[in-house]
């Protein structure tokens, strides 16, 4: 294998917990409370055991506390990735230049990190890896690292969890629509220089967004592929057919 060919392969059993350093790591840090840990090597974050981790660079990455910081910068220090199976999960809010508009910067800065902190507890809660924030809208990504082998499912959940919170939420509610899709993706880190990203490339994220962007407030809108992935029962009556603006092929989703 080429250099690059064995910098993927290692990508694919790190992203797809089948790494064998990882695995024996795990193994090991699954004997130390306690919980909750890294989706990555299992290190513990609370309890003794977590008090330990931090010493020696395990604590929980801020943005993204179900990955410790040993395995962020071990990610970072390996530019790459694999091309994996992946649920994506784009969630925007509608309408936010209009209602801009009727608030002042400050109402609608508290309106957005209302549901900043709404996503970012539903994507966690279902073991999702929160990829960025947009502005008025939230990236999410669904791999089996961490979700295990029902990262699809997760994905959907995650997608119903955020939009109960919302509907729940004292009023003045964001309006706000969900579009999930699965399939093939570049994940990895991206970019260059001292800021490197890790994300995810590929028509399924590209129609992910896409899905996010049309999904009506309140409404979550799977694309067929995903809803098979996660489980959830799919027949001609129950699917709709969508353009998918740059897209020649129309996509078949699910409206929940």
């Amino acid at each position: 294998m080429t250099a690059d060919e064995q910098n993927e392969e290692m990508w694919r059993q790190i992203l797809t917990g089948t790494e064998p350093t990882l695995v024996r790591w795990r193994q090991i840090a699954k004997r130390i409370p306690s919980e909750p840990r890294c989706k990555m090597c299992a290190t513990p974050f609370r309890g003794v055991g977590g008090l330990a981790a931090r010493l020696i660079g395990h604590a929980p990455m801020p943005r993204n506390p179900l990955l410790c910081r040993a395995c962020n910068g071990t990610l970072v220090k390996h530019p790459g990735g694999a091309q994996i199976d992946v649920s994506v999960l784009f969630a925007d809010v509608r309408g936010s230049t209009h209602l801009a508009e009727d608030v002042s910067a400050v109402e609608f800065r508290d309106l957005l990190q209302g549901f900043y902190a709404a996503a970012r507890a539903a994507i966690t809660a279902h073991d999702g890896i929160l990829d960025k924030f947009l502005g008025d809208g939230v990236m999410a990504l669904f791999i089996p690292a961490f979700a295990g082998e029902a990262f699809a499912a997760r994905g959907i959940e995650a997608g119903r969890a955020l939009l109960r919170a919302l509907a729940t939420s004292p009023e003045p509610r964001l309006p706000v629509g969900v579009g999930i899709h699965n399939g093939l993706a570049y994940v990895g880190v991206v970019g260059g220089g001292d800021d490197p990203d890790f994300s995810a490339l590929g028509d399924v994220v590209n129609v992910a967004a896409r899905l996010g962007s049309q999904a009506a407030a309140g409404e979550l809108l799977v694309s067929a592929d995903a809803a098979r992935a996660g489980g959830l029962t799919v027949d001609k009556d129950s699917l709709q057919t969508i353009e998918i603006a740059g897209r020649e092929q129309p996509l078949q989703v699910l409206s929940l």
